[in-house]
């Protein structure tokens, strides 16, 4: 339970960040009138496919046009369109969108996610005991006040609904249905450098329902795709990405810098001339980072877990550091990372007392907006953000590891929350 005077601390602290990114959205406001937000990439991938030309759809030349035709301006102060480099399925979300004017379709996805926002509030409110009894005002001033899902929310970025999806696995996980979870994880691969490094432990473990649940909404996902763009969009995708991934001279990559995940991390500190040992670097750090989140994640499957919900923090960090490439409202999934965390401190839990105080430096460091806009937007050093979570996952799977009982209990599925029965 947070004391009053806590409360009204918090209650402060995070209206001074909701009030600091009110700012960042008004002067943003010109840019966003001209289509400069990430959302015309989705804008433009439904008017292609409207225009039945969903064969085209990874065609940056077919892309350019489209984008020109609707936002000139930005083109031109951005010096380069932004491709659509989204699996070829969630285009077609977008085709209903395109029937309306650019600015009005921004709105338009803008209020679906603020709906979402409040959605996810609302069901995460129920999910948490000690989180559970602040008011709903402040929910809202954590969501609003948290940089990366705000920026989200103003680029009219789909991470929102990636978000969405997690919290409703996090309420599956907590129930114990394996199968629900999967398929809600499933349905967020719309980002799936966000949803892999999810999946990868629990398929190593074999756990069978989950792997069931998600891969039967990954194919239905996957044919809708392919009936979107056809055979030769869908088999000519992955090639896109490689290939957009290679060429650092997009002006989109350029204005963001080094990434805030392992891959950001290593190549801040190697040039780009010592390619082998940048990869070698990450490739070790990616293997000791999935091996630790495997240990922990069986753990949590065992009979005796102690708080095993930590292990869902630890994987939506472990998401974020292992994807291949993280901007600044891809964070925004570890807004549910950070309420499960906080649930947990505040439930009473016996913590190491610097291991306790750096996992609320970290919480801090994420809830604050002049450091969010310093590092992205005046250094470009997104990678200091990365090393902070990098720090925040093994702090974390220490003090998880080390409130566990021993481990001769039998592996079985999670045991629901006896309070969300």
């Amino acid at each position: 339970m947070l004391l009053p005077s806590t409360r009204n601390k918090l209650t402060l602290w995070l209206a001074a960040m909701l009030f600091l990114n009110m700012v960042v959205a008004w002067y943003a406001w010109p840019g966003l009138c001209v289509g400069l937000p990430d959302f015309s990439i989705f804008y433009t991938a439904g008017e292609i496919l409207r225009a039945g030309r969903g064969y085209e759809l990874y065609n940056d030349t077919v892309q350019e046009a489209v984008q020109r035709s609707f936002a000139p301006i930005s083109l031109q102060k951005r010096g380069d369109f932004i491709p659509f480099n989204h699996p070829p399925f969630e285009a077609l979300a977008f085709i209903p969108f395109a029937r309306l004017p650019y600015l009005g379709a921004y709105f338009l996805w803008l209020a679906i996610n603020l709906g979402l926002t409040f959605a996810i509030l609302a069901f995460l409110r129920k999910n948490f005991l000690a989180l559970g009894s602040i008011p709903f005002y402040l929910w809202m001033l954590a969501a609003l006040g948290f940089f990366p899902l705000f920026y989200a929310l103003l680029q009219g970025q789909d991470s929102v609904f990636v978000l969405f999806c997690y919290s409703m696995a996090f309420g599956a996980f907590r129930r114990g249905t394996e199968s629900r979870e999967g398929a809600w994880v499933g349905l967020g691969m719309c980002k799936f450098h966000l949803v892999l490094p999810f999946v990868f432990p629990l398929m190593l473990l074999r756990r069978k329902k989950f792997l069931a649940g998600f891969l039967l909404i990954a194919v239905i996902l996957a044919l809708l795709g392919l009936a979107a763009v056809g055979w030769r969009g869908s088999l000519g995708y992955p090639a896109y990405v490689l290939a957009g991934e290679k060429n650092q001279s997009d002006a989109w990559k350029v204005a963001v810098g080094h990434a805030a995940n392992v891959r950001g991390i290593v190549e801040s500190l190697f040039p780009p001339t010592e390619r082998r040992i940048r990869l070698g670097l990450i490739l070790i750090v990616y293997s000791m980072l999935l091996a630790g989140l495997t240990y922990a994640v069986r753990k949590a499957f065992l009979r005796s877990a102690v708080h095993p919900e930590l292990v869902f923090a630890l994987s939506l960090l472990a998401a974020v550091l292992l994807s291949y490439h993280t901007y600044a409202y891809d964070v925004g999934i570890l807004f549910l990372a950070v309420l499960i965390v906080l649930e947990v401190l505040l439930s009473g839990q016996i913590f190491n007392y610097w291991s306790k105080r750096l996992l609320y430096g970290c919480i801090g460091v994420l809830f604050c907006t002049p450091l969010h806009l310093l590092l992205l937007l005046r250094y470009r050093s997104w990678e200091l953000l990365g090393a902070v979570l990098l720090l925040f996952f093994v702090d974390l799977l220490v003090e998880f590891l080390r409130m566990q009982p021993g481990s001769d209990a039998r592996p079985t599925p999670v045991l629901a929350n006896p309070e969300l029965r």
